[in-house]
């Protein structure tokens, strides 16, 4: 496949060498004003003590006759050197963003979401899932060898609490908590867990006996007895039935499930273990010192096993990664990335150095974090074990009612409003960086008019309508040649942006940044609807006609993708 990225590649290429000779550091950037753009005036300013905007103009008018001069045009704008695609370059190569194909890539391990097995996801989570999920669509698309895994906690206190207070039977009345109708009347595997989970620790709380049957079963299980080992892995897997038919609601699938359990069971745990404690006695805790590494706790030194031989969540943690590590290695080269919470950032720190130090892993390749923020959600704050939840279920199922409504109200066509409130939810959660704190609301999610995934989806209805209105065969417009001379500003801003968006999609895969994408998807079908506005289609003369239904064609080639990757789907007729 013609790869029309390597050309604009060479095009910075040819650039830089020309402006070297005025600077050895200048750099050149992709630019929303222009093609391409670089500041190089502004460093040389200072060198020089002149003004930026005189050493611009003096810049461009020594390279402007240069080799450059038949694919790119230079103009100097208060200082800036602006690097503009000719229209003869537009008109050979636009049309090619239909075939590019990345190259073959490394492999990638990701995983996401990962949620313990103790109920229904509540919508705090919801965050993990959707970011987890962009980033693996958008690895993939950029051809890494890419698997998406979840890590299913089904060893430790909470699921042997939840798994012991299910075969008593124990449950909570969940009309004591302050529970919507939804959660209450919700039949699904994860919901059956709840009241299970509630009772569970209260009891382990306030009844020494089932505290001390708790304590038997991690550590019968620990020490490998199969029955306590079945007995959490049977519970985790229930409830975690109910947890992935919410995910795939949300069409957010993985390609392995991780069970914390099978570290035990294989030995990989005791492993870790006794390399990174080899002189531990027994009855003793496992514990190590990171202090010369600049990693120091509060309560002293890290602890790995329990003395009475349990061990904790961090070295069964160290023995998955050295197993997703084992997986990079017979691949032969690729990283593993894990997305988390902000307030896991110690723990992550922890990890990274014990198998960096300890292990003599290179994890400044293989192993990267993305940590996002958290979603506030109307100042709400929940937790699992209170009964204080909303659960993605719930709020989608609210999201799709509201699109319903709106679009009736709109007079629009109501099919694809279960889409619509679905990529309402997500887009809100994508467009803003992982590391920012969010404040969702739904009404502005589902904004017609605001930055949101329904505006986006409306555009793409509206290039549908428009192509099928043109009576005219998608795969033969396609194929028309047409020229990118003489056109007005609302095409060539199209055009500009059309061709940026496999270098978009790269940079927002290789820097775990899904922003980047939801806002490159959203300026296009801004740029689409001001073209729209002020550039007839059907109605032009038949050249400019066709170069308009070609681009036309193209916005909705890349809307269509762009949308993919964040999880939205697309929708075509409202």
């Amino acid at each position: 496949m013609y790869k029309i990225f390597k050309m604009l590649s060479n095009i910075k290429t040819k650039i830089l060498p020309e402006l070297k000779k005025f600077d050895e550091n200048a750099t050149i950037e992709f630019s929303e004003h222009c093609d391409f753009t670089s500041t190089i005036a502004f460093r040389l300013a200072k060198k020089q003590n002149k003004n930026p905007k005189v050493i611009a103009e003096e810049i461009v008018n020594k390279i402007s006759n240069s080799d450059l001069k038949e694919d790119v045009e230079v103009k100097a704008l208060n200082g800036y050197l602006n690097f503009y695609l000719t229209n003869k370059f537009y008109s050979e190569n636009l049309p090619k963003i239909l075939d590019f194909k990345y190259d073959k890539k490394g492999k990638v391990i990701l995983e996401h979401t990962s949620v313990n097995p103790s109920g229904p996801i509540h919508i705090g989570r919801i965050r993990n899932a959707i970011i987890g999920d962009c980033i693996g669509r958008t690895l993939k698309f950029c051809n890494y060898e890419t698997e998406t895994h979840y890590y299913v906690n089904d060893m430790g206190k909470q699921i042997a609490i939840i798994a012991l207070a299910r075969q008593k039977n124990l449950r909570t009345d969940l009309s004591e908590f302050d529970l919507s109708d939804f959660i209450r009347n919700f039949v699904r595997n994860d919901y059956e867990i709840l009241p299970h989970y509630i009772a569970g620790n209260e009891y382990y709380e306030t009844n020494e006996e089932f505290k001390s049957l708790t304590d038997e079963i991690i550590r019968k299980a620990e020490s490998g007895e199969k029955d306590a080992i079945n007995l959490m892995k049977e519970t985790a897997k229930f409830c975690l039935e109910g947890q992935r038919e919410a995910l795939e609601n949300l069409d957010i699938k993985f390609d392995k499930f991780d069970y914390e359990s099978e570290f035990v069971e294989n030995g990989k745990v005791n492993e870790v273990i006794n390399h990174l404690c080899p002189d531990r006695k027994d009855n003793e805790p496992a514990e190590i010192c990171l202090e010369e590494y600049g990693i120091k706790r509060e309560k002293g030194k890290i602890i790995l096993a329990r003395s009475n031989g349990t061990s904790v969540y961090l070295a069964r943690d160290i023995a998955y990664h050295l197993y997703k590590i084992n997986l990079i290695n017979k691949f032969g080269n690729g990283k593993i990335l894990n997305v988390l919470g902000e307030d896991h950032k110690q723990e992550f720190l922890e990890l990274k150095t014990i198998l960096e130090k300890k292990f003599n892993v290179n994890t400044n390749i293989c192993l990267n974090a993305v940590f996002f923020s958290f979603v506030n959600f109307e100042g709400r704050k929940f937790s699992t074990r209170k009964g204080n939840i909303i659960t993605i279920d719930e709020l989608i199922s609210d999201a799709i009612e509201k699109a319903k409504n709106i679009m009736l109200e709109k007079n629009f066509a109501t099919e694809g409003y279960r889409d619509i409130g679905i990529g309402a939810v997500k887009y809100a959660i994508l467009k803003i960086d992982p590391q920012k704190q969010i404040n969702f609301k739904l009404e502005d999610a589902l904004n017609f008019e605001g930055e949101t995934a329904c505006y986006i989806q409306y555009a793409y209805a509206r290039i549908c309508r428009l192509i099928e209105k043109s009576n005219i065969n998608e795969e033969e417009i396609k194929n028309f040649i047409v020229s990118y001379e003489n056109v007005a500003d609302e095409e060539l801003n199209l055009a500009r942006n059309l061709i940026k968006f496999y270098d978009l999609a790269e940079k927002a895969g290789n820097e775990f940044r899904p922003n980047l994408l939801a806002s490159y998807i959203y300026n296009l079908a801004a740029l689409f609807s001001k073209f729209y506005d002020k550039c007839p289609v059907l109605n032009a003369e038949e050249e400019v006609k066709k170069r308009r239904l070609l681009l036309v064609v193209l916005v909705k080639f890349v809307l269509k993708n762009g949308l993919n990757l964040l999880g939205i789907k697309t929708i075509e007729r409202m």
